[in-house]
This record gives structure tokens, sequence and C-alpha cells, in this order.
């Protein structure tokens, strides 16, 4: 009978520590090269939007915020960027009124064919901005429907999947109890709904509002298909003026949503967690 000598184990075992800490440095470093790689082209839109010249040269040969005045200044750009605003807080608030309703049903009366009804609402994120925006195309041309209201409901079909699914998140943390309990103190569903359902899941309703407005305020294809005389989002403007001009005024433009984007990604990320409100 053999015995393993103790100096033997310990470098076994230490070689193994060396090993794994050599195998997590090692995929440290790729994961944050390939975000560095990702997140490069951003850092560059940045730091040209600073650029005092013309010229889109990275690094900026200065420092200057004279293409953020150059935007506040351009009256096409803030029409563009208030009527995406206004665009998205309709388009925001239908679907995250349809939302509800639909992941209400869903959680609490659709049991056995949830998975179904929870897969057809979103069908939208399956099927290209460019299929569902033709379609609407070819309905406008088929029904007298004004162009708002076509670009209205266009961008509440491409924001409702969000809302769905991070309305039921919410929803699948309330207990159901809380529900019955209500019921049996003669309360109507209407009642339970507005006075229990509703507060228990408001951060997670804010949250898929919030989500849907970032979702409307960058759409492109649905505006590039919709969009009419005085419809105009603020990508389809800066799509035009890259057609004709290339100047850091679009770096700056970027930035400023960029940040927009950020600044409400937090928001969410405070009441619920982005990844209940991506869940799906």
């Amino acid at each position: 009978m053999t015995s393993t000598s103790p100096t033997l184990t310990s470098a076994s075992h230490r070689t193994i520590h060396r090993r794994r800490y050599l195998s997590r440095l090692a995929l440290g470093l790729a994961v944050t090269a390939i975000y560095v790689f990702l997140l490069f082209p951003i850092v560059i839109i940045v730091f040209s939007s600073f650029n005092p010249t013309q010229a889109n040269t990275f690094p900026p040969e200065g420092f200057s915020l004279r293409w953020y005045g150059e935007f506040f200044e351009s009256r096409g750009f803030v029409s563009a960027f208030k009527f995406s605003v206004v665009l998205g807080l309709i388009a925001s608030f239908l679907a995250t009124l349809i939302g509800f309703m639909t992941a209400y049903g869903l959680v609490r009366f659709m049991k056995r064919s949830r998975e179904i009804g929870q897969s057809l609402a979103m069908l939208p994120v399956m099927i290209p901005h460019i299929l569902i925006s033709i379609s609407l195309l070819l309905l406008l041309t088929l029904l007298p429907i004004p162009e708002l209201a076509g670009l209205i409901v266009g961008h509440t079909i491409i924001c409702l999947p969000f809302t769905v699914a991070g309305i039921i998140a919410s929803l699948e943390g309330v207990d159901h109890q809380l529900e019955l309990a209500a019921y049996t103190l003669g309360a109507s569903r209407v009642r339970v709904m507005w006075e229990v359902t509703i507060p228990l899941t408001a951060p997670g309703i804010l949250s898929a509002l919030i989500f849907a407005f970032i979702i409307s305020f960058g759409d492109v294809y649905i505006a590039l298909f919709l969009s009419g005389p005085g419809m105009t989002t603020l990508p389809i403007e800066i799509f035009s003026y890259m057609q004709w001009e290339s100047t850091p005024v679009i770096a700056a433009i970027t930035t400023l949503q960029i940040v927009l984007i950020v600044v409400l990604g937090l928001v969410i990320e405070r009441l619920v967690g982005l990844r209940h409100v991506m869940r799906v």
C-alpha cells in the first residue's frame, strides 16, 4: 500500500490553482477585448463631437461645443427631435397599456396555453421591422388611414413585445393571494387591478414604458417607410442630412442620444433591473 507524498499533493494543488487562475485571466482579457472592440466606435463618436473643425477626425484637433450649439440652432434637427419625443411618448403609452392587458391575461387566465400566447405576443421581435413597415405601407394604400396613425401603430407594434415581457416579469413577482384576498372582501376585478395589481407592478410598468420609448425613439425602418411631410423623426433627419453633408454635428446628436438612452437605462435598472425587462 502506497501513500501520497504531502509535497507532491501540495505541488499538484498549486498547479491546479495556477491553471485555473490563468484560465480566468485569459477569459477576462478576452471578454475585455471584445467589449473594447464593441464600444470603441462609440468612444470615437463621442470624442469627435467635440471637434472644433468640420472634419470628422479622431482624435479631435481641439475641444469645442460648437456642434452641440449647431444642433440646438438647427430648426430641422430640433423639430425632428421634438417629433420623435412626442411619437415615442404616444407609442410607448399605447404599447404599455396594451402590454399590461396582454400580460395580465397571459399570467392570470392562460395557464395551459400561456406559452403559445406569449410566443404570439413576441412575434414582432422575430419579424424584421422592414417587413412590418412594408405591410403597414400597403395597408395605408388600401385604407383611408392618416399617415400619422400608421406611424403610431407601427411604433406601437415594435414596442409591444418589450412591454409584455417586462410586465409579465413584474406580475410573476406579485403574490396572487393578495388579489384573492381583495376578491373575498368584495372588490371587483377592476378595483383589484387598479388598487392592488397596478400599484404592486408600478415599477415594472414604468420600466416597460421607458424601454418602449427607447425602442420607438431609435427606430429607423418604420419611420423611413411611413413618415410624411412634417413627420420626420430624428433618425430619418440624420439619415437625410448625411446624404449631402458629413460634419461633427451628427456625432453631437448621436452623443446626446447615447446620454439619453444611458440615463433611461439607469432608471430602468434602478426600478426593476434591465434583465427583467429584457427577459422574453
